[in-house]
């Protein structure tokens, strides 16, 4: 590997030639430097190149440095924003900050403190990376900590996520089995207010109707044949966190009420308790089903759906998406060899034409057990099109 690609990546966008000229040189020891003259152009790279950091002047030629930083947060939020302003643009500084800029400098700029500056949020990029490599590499059973994809679709979504986090509303997260929607609430979760909060996941197809009150609500010790003890339902595990319901459109109408009148008043009656209880829980919902549709077959109750459709995000199936598909693989690959004690290195041209044909009923719960099958099963270090073949012929 060449030195400079071992070096951290920066995006310099500045409609000043010599200022880029002069941020290259300062830079190049440290940075392996890329630069854009214009807003459009700086997008552009940015969504072509993976970048550590980004230098951004606000004031540009064709889009304002605002907008411009709006659109690289929604790209990817994790690459961190250094803004440039001029003496007399405070207040766009200060926006700027709310907008997810990490920092800013006034110019003319001090060159020590714009190189440790960068260096900083690199290394804390790099960071980041590792801690993400890390989890996913040593969770074998679980989704994906981080979604993965950079297709203009599943950038869509994350932006979506990404402003819905902020608030404290209700999310309705919708998609076919298989293609991480819990990841996307836990993403949601991840970047809310409440993230250092309980992250409470029920499964509502599990949940028999004679004992939902009692899983959601809790019971007390007495409170029926078999409560030897005092048990603290879901809504009071979740507490100042976020509940989220896994198939939601499963729930039995008794249930549904029980559900409502929670939602209604964030307050509640333990089974065979006399205290009332109150509690600070944000509900994140998924399913699998059109809820509209249950709500006209009468087996959904309509007003519970308005409840919880208040900011609807839907995750597109990996059929749509298979710009993604190379990046998932390549998770998988590195997931499923620390897992297995093996060494894939990769998949041919042909094999990854194969999977891209495939049109993936399971999504992308269905693309990682076939990874994992032949990561166990192949002694190839680069799987092919016959391995491939044969992984989906057991399917």
């Amino acid at each position: 590997m060449h030195e400079s690609d071992r070096h951290p990546r920066v995006l310099i966008i500045d409609d000043d030639q010599s200022i880029l000229e002069a941020y290259t040189v300062l830079l190049a020891d440290e940075f392996r430097v890329y630069t854009a003259a214009s807003g459009h152009e700086g997008l552009a790279l940015f969504r072509r190149e993976d970048m550590d950091v980004v230098l951004l002047d606000i004031r540009l030629p064709d889009i304002h440095g605002l907008e411009v930083l709006r659109q690289l947060r929604a790209i990817d939020a994790q690459t961190e924003v250094l803004m440039l302003t001029a003496l007399n643009e405070a207040p766009l500084a200060v926006a700027a900050l709310h907008e997810g800029a990490a920092d800013y400098l006034i110019k003319p700029v001090d060159n020590d403190a714009l190189l440790t500056r960068l260096l900083r949020f690199a290394s804390q990029r790099h960071a980041q990376q590792e801690a993400q490599a890390e989890q996913t590499g040593s969770a074998l059973s679980h989704a994906p900590e981080v979604p993965i994809g950079r297709s203009p679709i599943i950038r869509q979504l994350f932006a979506m996520v990404r402003r819905v986090a902020a608030t404290d509303a209700t999310v309705l997260i919708t998609g076919e089995t298989g293609v991480g929607k819990e990841l996307i609430a836990r993403s949601v979760h991840r970047q809310s207010s409440r993230r250092a909060k309980p992250f409470v996941a029920v499964n509502c197809a599990a949940i028999a109707e004679s004992l939902a009150e009692s899983e959601f609500l809790g019971h007390e010790r007495g409170a029926f044949t078999g409560a030897e003890r005092q048990r603290v339902g879901k809504f009071e595990q979740a507490h100042t966190g976020t509940l989220y319901l896994d198939e939601v459109g499963s729930l039995r109408p008794q249930s549904q009420a029980m559900l409502l009148r929670v939602l209604q008043g964030h307050d509640f009656y333990r089974v065979g308790g006399v205290h009332f209880l109150r509690v600070d829980v944000r509900v994140v919902t998924s399913t699998n089903q059109a809820l509209q549709d249950l709500v006209a077959a009468g087996t959904f109750r309509e007003d519970l759906f308005y409840r919880l459709h208040v900011v609807p995000i839907h995750v597109p199936p990996l059929r749509e998406r298979l710009e993604d598909l190379p990046l998932l693989v390549d998770h998988f690959l590195r997931r499923y060899n620390t897992a297995y004690g093996r060494q894939v290195q990769g998949i041919t041209a042909e094999a990854l034409t194969m999977l891209c044909q495939h049109p993936w009923p399971g999504n992308i719960r269905e693309l990682e057990h076939l990874i994992a099958r032949l990561v166990a099963t192949s002694c190839q270090r680069i799987l092919d099109a016959d391995a491939v073949a044969w992984a989906l012929s057991l399917s």
